[in-house]
């Protein structure tokens, strides 16, 4: 075994570890599981020679993407499962800086059928940055990303479910390649559906932004650039560069050093169509300082032959010849030679011409001397046949190999071909048959044989199973040289689905036991039908073609089916690209005979639709019949709703946005808004709890009204309001109203800006009443200085500067006979004589002196 020179390459792995990010590769899978129900699969190939690296994430999000348009589905989260450690083909090749482990996430999801229905498909998406630093064929590596992608088809097309499984179980990437010698690995998967696929490469693609974590973007994706000298036909520079054969075998040649990334497509084909993709990315490492290596000699000498075989000739064999040859094989003494054979132009399994599997060269000599048998049976019946013997070493990274292609033309055992006796396989046979019977078709079927073999008979069909649609082929007869049996054929709808399909091309091929087992034989080729009984396909009825309806309406229809052969009929509904129940439709449908009728009510409300403009839902309504032989005979009609969703006007104001108040003076303002759509139910408020002003005398409500809307604001200022010095100062007042027009609520504010100042008092206007008379007879019974028709017998009002304090009355005597601190005093005289009196008015900073006369 010849290993890598270590020790100089520890400069270049040193750096590597310094520079390299953890995830070196990966790729999506999506897995069928029964129903609707799927496993959705993210692979991370993650670098385990670095230890200062930071462990998988537990989970990951990826993204799923609608092909027609590239609208977001939605998201989905795969957790992590399980992480493995990735086996070199050859584990005595293995160097620390190379370590690979696989990292699967998964999560079980459902992908409805009313939603992932559209013909062009769906993709999903994950991305993640950013890649090693070291990478030698990108340009700034750290600062590029990587996306990885999925398309997969729809699961319900043509009117049924459509079942699919991506391309999956890739062998992952997990040598190292060596300058100057030859890299390969088989890099292909598998697909469950038996789907072709197709492999090339392709440009890896860079993450949408270089946070560690972006959020999927949907297409197109951003291409990863490429460094000088390498593009899409030199990923890996080299004698050859990087390539991929369409079956997923990679080769390379490579010429430098360094660490490269690079991406796979593996696309899906069934029945020539493209149905799906997937890309995976991966990285290459590439040493320098490998031990040159030494392939293995191998040679073929064919008995009685001094000279080695010549691989142009054509080995020709009797049947009655021994069909051995010596192959010999040169290496160092000591290698472990592994051999085996493939088949080149035929599929079958060669590889037990060999006695034994592997050997070592023996250290005494350097030949590994092994004789080979090949089958008495030509593994093709008309033409040469090719085998590949290759010889294999255990050298690192990868075994060399050597490989003689014989060509062989190997005369078969005689043989006669077996023949139809009754009936003849001349022509095709057109049988139509009702449904419900059991018959045997034309009699006996009757093959005969001249060398005597044992015979025997089985169906032919490319797309169906006959024995699933009742044909049988039961024995009567079966000696050496002649077989007979019955065909028969059960078209009863009750045991086999003849609704699905009533025609039937068929193939009985009647074949030999012969010593080769070769498709030596005879065909009868079969055109049947089966005659269904008569079956009217149900009829939809009720709902128009296109409805228009304004959000916050509702819409109401029935919708009808019915069967003119009365068979149970089904009724149901499925939105494109939505749920029904999610946006609030009731549709019940259901299973009846011969009619059904079931109502649709929609209520358009916005909590429902969560729309913001006018958007379109088409919804299908479905009738199946189920008659006796289950045929597919449906309806389908599909209603368009346009959801209106009208411009909505703003509410407006119609108040100003100043005022002027006075201390202590109360200020009343009706503060008004109207709707500009007329029929909008409007709120009116402060626009928040700090807009009212710092003052006890401040009232205002929120109110609400129908178009139009209204709340009074009372306001009598205090003192504290003003400056220093009592100077004026302006308050500012926020006013909000909206509407409830959803799902577009407007709405408007208002500052409306409202000085306050000192109030002023011409204390010199001030002339108090000298007289009244309580005499009782209802006119200036009583002395007082406040509501006075008068003004100036008021007193004059408070202001900031100058208060009302008192009022005092004397007599002659200068006895207090009244006294009150309040501006609304009332003096009746009670107890006191007609005459004169004093009084004495205080202010704070103003008084008042004088007389008044009681007359009785």
């Amino acid at each position: 075994m010849k290993r890598p020179l270590l020790i100089l390459l520890a400069v270049i792995i040193s750096n590597l570890h310094a520079l390299s990010f953890h995830i070196v590769g990966g790729e999506m899978e999506l897995v069928h599981i029964d129903g609707y129900r799927y496993n959705l699969n993210l692979i991370q190939y993650f670098d385990r020679a670095q230890t200062s690296n930071p462990g998988p994430d537990f989970s990951v999000l990826v993204y799923i993407f609608r092909n027609s348009d590239n609208t977001l589905i939605r998201t989905e989260t795969l957790t992590l499962t399980t992480e493995e450690a990735v086996l070199y083909t050859n584990p005595e090749c293995a160097i620390g800086s190379l370590a690979t482990s696989r990292v699967f996430y998964s999560a079980e999801i459902t992908l409805e059928p009313e939603i992932f229905n559209e013909p062009e498909g769906y993709y999903i998406s994950w991305e993640r940055c950013c890649r090693n630093t070291s990478i030698s064929n990108i340009v700034n590596p750290g600062g590029q990303g990587m996306t990885y992608t999925l398309e997969f088809p729809p699961v319900f097309k043509d009117g049924k479910q459509f079942i699919n499984s991506s391309p999956q179980l890739f062998p992952p990437l997990s040598d190292y390649a060596c300058v100057n010698q030859t890299y390969y690995t088989d890099f292909a998967g598998t697909d469950a559906d038996g789907d072709s696929i197709a492999y090339s490469l392709q440009l890896p693609y860079n993450s949408s932004s270089q946070v560690a974590l972006p959020i999927p973007q949907p297409k197109p994706f951003l291409e990863l650039i490429y460094a000088n000298g390498t593009d899409i036909n030199n990923i890996i520079p080299g004698n050859p560069a990087l390539g991929i054969t369409s079956s997923g075998f990679l080769t390379v040649n490579p010429t430098f050093t360094g660490l490269y990334v690079f991406s796979v497509l593996v696309e899906e084909f069934r029945n020539k169509e493209k149905i799906g993709e997937l890309r995976r990315d991966f990285q290459m490492l590439v040493l320098d300082g490998c031990d040159p290596p030494t392939p293995p000699n191998a040679e073929v000498r064919l008995p009685g032959e001094t000279e080695f075989y010549n691989e142009i000739d054509i080995i020709n064999y009797s049947a009655a010849e021994e069909k051995c040859f010596e192959y010999l094989v040169v290496d160092n003494a000591g290698e472990n030679v592994t051999l085996k054979a493939e088949g080149v132009n035929f599929d079958e399994e060669v590889s037990d011409i060999f006695e034994f599997s592997s050997g070592p060269i023996n250290a005494s000599g350097d030949t590994l001397r092994v004789e080979v048998c090949i089958s008495d049976c030509p593994y093709l019946a008309s033409e040469p046949y090719i085998i590949d013997l290759i010889a294999s070493d255990n050298a690192c990274p990868l075994p060399q190999r050597d490989t003689v292609r014989m060509i062989f033309n190997v005369e078969a055992p005689p043989n006669t071909k077996p023949f139809y006796d009754s009936p003849s396989s001349a022509t095709t046979l057109v049988r139509s048959q009702p449904e419900g019977v059991s018959v045997a078709l034309d009699e006996l079927l009757i093959g005969k044989d001249n060398d005597l073999d044992s015979l025997r008979f089985f169906f032919y069909a490319e797309d169906y199973d006959p024995v699933a649609y009742g044909m049988s082929l039961d024995t009567v007869l079966d000696t050496k040289g002649e077989k007979r049996v019955n065909f028969n054929w059960n078209t009863s709808c009750q045991n086999f689905p003849f609704g699905d399909r009533n025609t039937f091309d068929l193939g009985i091929v009647l074949e030999d036991y012969d010593t080769c087992s070769f498709d030596s034989g005879d065909t009868l080729f079969y055109e049947l039908e089966v005659v269904l009984p008569p079956n009217t396909s149900p009829q939809l009825d009720g709902p128009e073609a296109l409805y228009n309806r304004q959000i916050k309406s509702s819409l109401n229809f029935d919708v009808s089916t019915t069967d003119a052969d009365n068979d149970p009929i089904t009724l149901s509904a499925f939105g494109n690209g939505f749920n029904l129940s999610n946006v609030g439709i009731s549709f019940v449908g259901g299973l009846e005979n011969g009619v059904i009728e079931s109502p649709f009510a929609w209520e358009l409300s916005c909590a429902n639709l969560n729309i913001t403009q006018t958007t379109s839902y088409s919804i299908f309504f479905v009738t199946e019949d189920q008659d006796f032989c289950e045929e597919t005979n449906a309806d389908t009609l599909e209603v368009v709703v346009n959801v209106v969703v009208p411009a909505n006007n703003k509410p407006e104001f119609e108040i100003d946005d100043f005022y002027s108040l006075n201390i202590n003076e109360e200020f009343v303002l009706d503060v008004i808004a109207n709707d500009g759509d007329n029929s909008d139910l409007l709120t009116l408020d402060l626009l928040s709890v700090n807009s009212a002003p710092p003052s006890e005398g401040f009232s205002f409500e929120r109110s609400t009204g129908s178009g139009r809307v209204s709340s009074t604001l009372t306001w009598t200022p205090e003192c504290a309001l003003l400056g220093e010095n009592y100077a004026t100062e302006s308050y500012t007042v926020d006013f909000l109203v909206f509407d409830d027009n959803c799902p577009n609520i407007e709405s408007q504010s208002i500052s409306v800006t409202f000085e306050v100042s000192e109030l002023a008092v011409d204390y010199g206007q001030f002339v108090p009443p000298n007289a009244f008379t309580p005499n009782g007879d209802g006119h200036n019974d009583t002395y007082t200085l406040s509501n006075l028709t008068d003004q100036i017998y008021n007193l004059p009002p408070d202001n900031c500067a100058d208060q009302f304090q008192s009022i005092i009355i004397f007599d002659r005597t200068g006895s207090k006979i009244f006294q009150s601190s309040s501006r609304e005093f009332v003096w009746t005289g009670n107890g006191a004589d007609a005459g004169t009196y004093y009084f004495q008015i205080d202010y704070l900073n103003t008084d008042y002196k004088g007389t008044i006369t009681l007359v009785r």
